[in-house]
């Protein structure tokens, strides 16, 4: 089947390298899907791929994009011991499901296409009442957001009364970790640099926190918190914000980083580490791919808690203008989720 992608064959700015190139697909092999695209969620992650700052790309030309969503046109015969969808995934032809590219191979198909081949453990269910462009703005947020939770020990079972702060939360990652800590049972703060953005999260947050640097970030926390401080502490913004991270995760807390948009290294006090037994985390979506436990809990816990995290679509591009919408995301000028409509 003929059809276009988007491509690039070095290092550099969307606008500057992404390239639309036509290809041939072959049919669909064992295990595999052949997929029509109708919407791609913008993801931080795809920008950084692109500007050499994610993993590296296996070979050039690349594909990019993590997430989708589509309609099975040809499914390929069943493949033994090959990993699996997640057992609520409708394997049919003429069904709607989410594509999720990275948990098979970040480097190769891509999302950013009018039609592609992927392995089957790549799809994934979208729920029933989801518009393509929800569905589209969806996983990567739960899977990502969720691990986070996950790797500082929260579940639905366990978070009812912790206090979880989620930094830069304007950001469609933010507005999903402070949706799922809240459905999940806990207390949930907010951070954003502007007072305008910041109106818009006090319908998701429990608490808004104004702050533009480590200082106000803990005089907000503290104010917020009565001198508490917070149990988990999710952040993507790095160097500039930690040493305010560390002084308001309260003792035995965790910091989990999944982003470093301030700067890659962080000044930590060593002392403070230890005296009050923080542990700092990282974190990639890696994590929830390579685990099918992990991820098949994710999955179901996105499904059953759809209705409380539903995405906040922010704007949606033409697929041709991707290198665009890619500009416009490193602003972070947006409420929620960028996506790309394939017409």
């Amino acid at each position: 089947m003929k059809t276009r992608a988007f491509q690039f064959a070095e290092y550099g700015q969307p606008t500057d390298v992404l390239q639309i190139n036509a290809q041939d697909l072959p049919d669909p092999g064992p295990g595999q899907a052949l997929v029509k695209i109708r919407a791609v969620g913008l993801n931080r992650s795809e920008l950084n791929y692109t500007l050499g700052r994610y993993v590296p790309a296996r070979e050039f030309p690349s594909g990019i994009g993590q997430e989708a969503v589509g309609e099975i046109i040809a499914l390929g015969p069943p493949a033994e011991d090959a990993p699996r969808a997640h057992e609520a995934t409708p394997l049919t032809v003429g069904a709607r499901v989410a594509l999720l590219p990275g948990r098979v191979d970040i480097c190769g198909m891509g999302a950013y296409r009018e039609v592609g081949l992927y392995d089957q453990a790549a799809l994934a269910p979208v729920p029933d009442d989801f518009s393509d462009e929800e569905g589209a703005a969806y996983w990567m947020g739960i899977l990502t957001m969720g691990g986070c939770l996950e790797l500082a020990g929260l579940n639905p079972d366990n978070s009812k009364g912790k206090k979880v702060l989620v930094t830069a939360a304007t950001s469609s990652m933010g507005i999903v970790a402070l949706k799922l800590a809240k459905a999940w049972g806990a207390e949930t703060f907010a951070t954003s640099r502007s007072a305008e953005k910041a109106k818009e999260l006090e319908a998701v947050a429990d608490h808004v926190i104004v702050c533009n640097d480590s200082d106000s970030l803990v005089e907000g926390v503290n104010a917020a918190t009565d001198n508490q401080g917070v149990d988990v502490s999710l952040d993507p913004l790095g160097a500039a914000y930690y040493a305010g991270l560390v002084a308001v995760t309260t003792n035995g807390g965790d910091i989990v980083s999944y982003e470093m948009i301030t700067g890659p290294v962080a000044n930590v006090s060593l002392p403070t580490l230890m005296i009050n037994d923080l542990s700092i985390h990282g974190f990639t979506i890696f994590r929830v791919h390579k685990n099918p436990v992990l991820f098949d809990a994710l999955i179901r816990q996105g499904m059953e808690y759809s209705d409380q995290v539903r995405p906040i679509v922010s704007r949606t591009f033409p697929w041709e203008q991707a290198p665009a919408a890619l500009a416009e995301l490193e602003t972070s000028q947006h409420i929620g989720k960028l996506v790309l409509l394939v017409s």
